[in-house]
């Protein structure tokens, strides 16, 4: 197959606007026409759109040097990303920020390979993944001498099975600046002492899922101490949106540390998060959209899951590796000199996970060392409380042996007074019986006296 040349391309293009705008003036015409008619019947011009399917057939022929060589990122079955192959023996480049676990690369011929991460880099977020595979098709990546230019018509291959986007460069090569980090608290400041008092916890922000509470006090950011509100903002601002803080707090006089993943604040608070949006109304936006120190911008329709693939010219060269939809209309490409140097970085093996995520990963052993220390006096305050319950059932079963002696003997007393009375009534009856007695050898007496007398 004779490979396309941008000439053909730019006359396929020319003829198929051409043929639009005649169906257009042909549609007018005819309405024309047919307002003499009784019946008017309505026609329409179909518009010329990017993702007019004529349209993106003219460009199908530039993107089957970079087809073969792309390939779906899955984590498990969902497609998280594109991959690019650089090398035969199986390393693919990636959007470094998509990468998540159980991760597998669907080859062009279907199958598909575990894969896993082999170098990252941070600052252009690209990853290195490796297959194990021999003999892949490698993307033709070289260095472009001419200008990626404003207006300048490029096509995205979004799979290898022959899905493509097209668009046009709107900015040129530039720096993309970092989002501003965001905790997602109002503060004020505290009169004695230092630091800063929570007086409100924004709602769905890094600060409600760490659930810090309204009347904290901020001490720390690290192992920064924070004075007022300017120190707090200002060591926020040293750090991008995703990295992992420790914030030690006051709270009702005890001290806290509290471990935080920062937010991006323009995908946090009220006011963004409309705009957000209405950015991604009918495209999924990439999880970091900003903070390159390179990239040029265009519209091609991407979604999320299509970064980290290659973006070609109209000569068929591939000229970035898109990496990032940043709007509804917005998406970024790291241009191919910038790629080309990050792979004889990353070929290098020294920017593994292990050592590219250092210092996350020591944060997260002292997190844990933390959580150990606590769950094991926590274990200890169990035992020992458990201890106390011991010899409280015990004092609790002998002060109920108590009672029930107590009991017994009360009712002993009972018993005993009952027979008491019973022998005290005993005893009446028997002191009556002598009272009559008595009485009766007494008149006996007395009767045996007066007969004597007589």
């Amino acid at each position: 197959m004779l490979k396309p040349t941008k000439f053909s391309v730019i006359s396929a293009l020319a003829v198929f606007v051409c043929a639009s705008m005649f169906c257009a003036v042909a549609a007018v015409a005819q309405s024309d026409d047919d307002k003499t008619e009784k019946k008017p019947r309505r026609r329409s011009a179909k518009s010329l759109s990017k993702e007019d399917r004529s349209l993106i057939k003219v460009f199908e022929p530039i993107a089957i040097s970079a087809s073969d060589s792309t390939v779906r990122i899955q984590s498990g079955r969902r497609q998280v990303a594109v991959g690019t192959i650089v090398d035969e023996s199986g390393l693919i480049l990636t959007k470094a920020s998509e990468v998540q676990s159980n991760l597998k690369c669907r080859l062009p011929n279907g199958e598909v390979k575990p894969a896993v991460v082999f170098g990252i880099d941070q600052e252009n977020d690209l990853a290195l993944l490796k297959i194990d595979a021999e003999g892949l098709a490698v993307a033709p990546l070289n260095p472009v001498t001419s200008e990626i230019t404003r207006g300048s018509w490029l096509v995205s291959p979004t799979d290898y099975d022959g899905e493509l986007t097209v668009g046009v460069v709107g900015v040129a090569e530039r720096k993309i600046p970092h989002s501003r980090a965001f905790i997602g608290i109002q503060m004020e400041n505290v009169d004695k002492n230092g630091g800063v008092r929570i007086v409100v916890v924004v709602p769905d922000s890094p600060a409600k899922k760490a659930k810090l509470l309204v009347g904290d006090v901020v001490v720390k950011i690290d192992d920064v101490v924070i004075e007022n509100r300017q120190s707090l903002q200002k060591a926020i601002g040293t750090r991008s949106p995703g990295s992992d803080v420790k914030i030690t707090i006051k709270r009702e006089d005890k001290e806290v540390v509290v471990p935080l993943t920062l937010a991006d604040a323009t995908q946090t608070s009220s006011m963004n998060s409309r705009s957000r949006t209405q950015n991604q109304m009918g495209s999924s936006l990439s999880t970091r959209g900003n903070d390159f120190p390179s990239a040029f911008q265009h519209d091609t329709a991407l979604n999320a899951k299509h970064c980290g693939g290659p973006v070609l010219n109209l000569d068929g060269q591939i000229v970035g590796i898109n990496i990032a939809r940043s709007g509804r209309v917005s998406s970024l490409a790291i241009p191919v000199d910038i790629v080309l140097d990050v792979i004889e970085k990353l070929k290098t093996g020294d920017y593994g996970p292990t050592k590219v995520y250092a210092e996350r990963i020591e944060r997260s052993e002292e997190t844990l060392e933390d959580y150990g220390t606590k769950l094991a006096s926590g274990k200890k305050s169990f035992l020992e409380s458990e201890k106390d319950y011991e010899r409280n059932l015990a004092k609790l079963e002998e002060l109920e042996r108590m009672k029930k002696e107590i009991a017994r003997r009360i009712q002993d007393v009972y018993d005993e007074r009952d027979e008491l009375a019973k022998k005290k009534r005993v005893l009446k009856s028997k002191n009556r019986e002598l009272e009559i007695m008595i009485r009766t050898l007494t008149r006996t007496l007395k009767a045996i006296k007066l007969g004597t007398r007589r």
